[in-house]
This record gives C-alpha cells, sequence and structure tokens, in this order.
C-alpha cells in the first residue's frame, strides 16, 4: 500500500499532539548508537521468561511510547492479545478514585477474558487498578497460560521489571531536534523567547508536560488535514489502542 506524503509545513505548530503522541516519535532507549531491535528482543524474550511484565518510569517519560514500538513485537511473538489503556483525572475526589478504580478494574478483567491462551494482555496504566484487580489479573493469566505486559508510574507487587523510562537532557534535546527539524520558524520562536529553557532540561521528568508548555510558548497554527479536521493540543484522554 502506497502513502502520499506530505512534508509538514513549516508553519504548523511542532508540539501538536500528531507530532508527539505516542507512536510519532520513536522511542530511544539511549543515544550511544545501540540498535533499538535489540532492546526490543530481550523485553519480548524477558517476558516471554517472567510472563507478568511491568515497563515503568514517571508520568511522561515514554512508556506509551515505547508500547507503541514494539507493538508488532508483541503481536509476533503473542498472537490474540489485547491492549487497555487506562487514564485517570488527577483532581478527582476520593470517592470518585475508587468508583474510577472499581470501573478500571472491571474493563481490564473483561478485556483479559478476550485474551486467547499465550496471548498477551497490555494495560497501560496499571496503578490506575485496585491491588484486587492486579491479583485477578496475574491470578487468570497463570491459570490460562497468558502473559501479561503493564506499565504504571511505580513498581508493582508480582510484576517484574522489564525496562526503566527514564527523562535526561540529552534525550530532550534529541526530541527536541527531532521536531523542530522542519519547523524553522518554530525553532526560532523558541530561541527568542525560552533563552534559559535548556538550562532547565536536567530538571524535567515529563516530557509530555513540557511539549504542552511549549505548544502555547510557540503559539503556532495548526494544519487542516484532509478531512477538515485539524491537529490539537495533548489530549487528556488518549483513546484504546488496538488490538493486538
Amino acid at each position: 500500500m502506497s502513502h502520499d506524503f506530505r512534508p509538514p509545513h513549516p508553519r504548523t505548530n511542532p508540539f501538536a499532539s500528531r507530532h508527539t503522541r505516542p507512536g510519532a516519535i520513536p522511542f530511544r532507549f539511549g543515544l550511544s548508537g545501540s540498535d533499538p531491535s535489540e532492546h526490543t528482543a530481550k523485553i519480548i524474550a524477558d517476558l516471554r521468561r517472567y510472563r507478568l511484565g511491568l515497563i515503568v518510569g514517571n508520568h511522561g517519560s515514554g512508556k506509551s511510547t515505547l508500547l507503541h514500538d514494539i507493538a508488532d513485537a508483541l503481536h509476533s511473538e503473542f498472537p490474540g492479545g489485547k491492549w487497555i489503556q487506562l487514564t485517570a483525572d488527577p483532581d478527582r475526589s476520593r470517592i470518585a478514585g475508587v468508583s474510577s478504580m472499581l470501573a478500571n478494574d472491571r474493563a481490564a478483567i473483561e478485556t483479559q477474558a478476550l485474551v486467547s491462551s499465550d496471548g498477551v494482555l497490555v494495560v497501560d496504566g496499571a496503578e490506575q487498578l485496585s491491588p484486587w484487580g492486579r491479583f485477578q489479573i496475574r491470578r487468570h493469566a497463570r491459570r490460562s497460560g497468558q502473559v501479561c505486559l503493564v506499565t504504571a508510574h511505580r513498581d508493582l507487587r508480582g510484576f517484574h521489571v522489564l525496562h526503566r523510562t527514564e527523562v535526561t537532557a540529552k534525550l530532550i534535546e534529541s526530541l527536541l531536534h527531532e521536531l523542530l527539524k522542519d519547523h524553522p520558524d518554530a525553532r526560532e520562536k523558541l530561541l527568542h523567547t525560552s533563552g534559559r529553557l535548556q538550562e532547565t532540561f536536567g530538571e524535567i521528568t515529563d516530557v509530555r508536560e513540557l511539549w504542552s508548555r511549549l505548544y502555547d510558548v510557540v503559539g503556532l497554527p495548526l494544519e487542516t488535514s484532509e478531512s477538515g479536521c485539524s491537529g490539537n493540543r495533548l489530549e487528556s484522554h488518549p483513546e484504546n489502542c488496538p488490538d493486538l
């Protein structure tokens, strides 16, 4: 299948979600020139060995991006899988938080019921599940021969850490270079309005929030798509990922 590729217009905002969402920028395992396929192969091999795997890191550190990059390998190694993404409102009340967590438990368990034997259940945001919900998922995976790969902001009991994502100043510089290379107007705007930005790279732990801030700093118009819809800034409730 051929695709009509059109270079991004130099006056579009490079920090719109269409450019920064998971899958739009390849995950970077490091800046040492290592082959990403070797890292992917190790993650898949460790997941095959431990069966219950965890990708852990701070919010906005690249966990969802990594999942998107290894999706094809997961499908090839563990066919018949399902993928669910869980989100939560950080300003929710305590009661609303409990209700949301129980709803997430039900959604994850219902999704797991659709996973084939030796298939993989991917849960992006497993800290949004209750301890009981995670226990149920682990128990069902063991009984049915399934594999489970989850992401979380912290280590979770019963899941083996396969990879830890982290944000470094060099990583941010590399990502900025990639996003700005075809957007000279945005690059010039940043140079004039955020002269001390680079000095704060070492303090940043949430790249997603950084893109949101820079979206406002750049303030450039968005390119309208062929469907008539324009890209928007980072969405707080991304859609569920497709089946594996």
